[in-house]
């Protein structure tokens, strides 16, 4: 590392991202990053993201660092897509849920992820293209997109995951479903669901044993279909659900793919949730971006 950014978003998770990167820029130059010239900045929904591209090119930055969770991440991912190739990327896990970073097995203190980053080991996984917008970890529409759009920022900082099982349990009682158009490159499906869900990884929400079979570099999306859910069921299923074979589960339509176009079959306007943020309305088409992201990654 040579010219290091640190991206941090004071409006994520629990709002502490300048006095982290302040943080990290310490510890690094404690631990033999004398020579690295260090770059602090501010990003998010006030701020200029183009401007910062720019700045990072003139600056002639080699390593991004993100401070915050998966929907961070996201928006970072998006700014410098088209430099990715030529960057290595830190995280320093700062949300609520931080999927990507328990996927790849960074640690979630601090002093244990900034060790990560200065062990300069890195790997090479995938990101995706939902429209013309990015997608790091997870898709939902359904009940799972309308559990999260119904939870403000502040109860997930006061409230953690439990705000989440809260409000998951009253939309299921409510039994609404979506009736969609499904195809990849391999298969079409139609019907009614109440829960789609799209990985890129083996996580959802923090539980990092959803998909046993996904991984973060396999170039894949995997996409999960119930077509319909109640507590009986949610009971049957969860040993398998525990057990990371979602895939095994009767009345589950499974599928992997690189490319996932989705529509709806009426008028009813249909949102989905992307990393944990309200993201494009149906119809969308999704790519695999292969191997777009090198990240830092504990050696073993």
């Amino acid at each position: 590392m040579e010219n290091v950014m640190i991206l941090f978003n004071e409006t994520s998770g629990k709002d502490k991202g300048r006095e982290l990167a302040e943080q990290f820029v310490e510890y690094a130059k404690n631990h033999g990053q004398t020579d690295t010239h260090f770059l602090l900045e501010q990003v998010g929904p006030d701020c200029d993201s183009k401007k910062t591209v720019e700045k990072a090119k003139a600056e002639a930055i080699d390593t991004l660092i993100f401070i915050g969770g998966d929907g961070t991440i996201n928006h970072n991912v998006e700014d410098f897509k088209e430099e990715l190739p030529h960057l290595k990327v830190g995280l320093l896990p700062g949300g609520t849920v931080n999927n990507m970073a328990r996927v790849l097995g960074i640690p979630m203190k601090f002093e244990a992820a900034a060790d990560v980053i200065l062990g300069g080991v890195t790997r090479k996984i995938d990101y995706g293209m939902i429209n013309q917008k990015v997608i790091v970890s997870t898709m939902t529409i359904g009940i799972l997109a309308d559990t999260a759009a119904r939870i403000s920022q502040e109860d997930k900082q006061k409230y953690g995951k439990l705000i989440f099982v809260k409000n998951f349990f009253k939309l299921l009682a409510k039994k609404k479903r979506y009736r969609l158009d499904i195809k990849t490159e391999k298969e079409q499906w139609q019907g009614k669901t109440q829960l789609v869900t799209v990985t890129m990884t083996n996580s959802v929400g923090g539980y990092t044993n959803f998909d046993d079979s996904a991984s973060p570099d396999d170039g894949l999306f995997h996409l999960t279909i119930l077509p319909k859910l109640n507590f009986f069921k949610l009971a049957f299923y969860l040993p398998k659900i525990i057990l990371g074979k979602i895939y095994e589960l009767p009345d589950i339509k499974y599928m992997t793919a690189a490319e996932i176009r989705i529509k709806s079959m009426n008028e009813k306007k249909v949102g989905t949730r992307v990393d944990g943020d309200p993201s494009e309305d149906l119809p969308i088409q999704m790519n695999v971006v292969k191997h777009g992201l090198t990240v830092f990654v504990p050696e073993s």
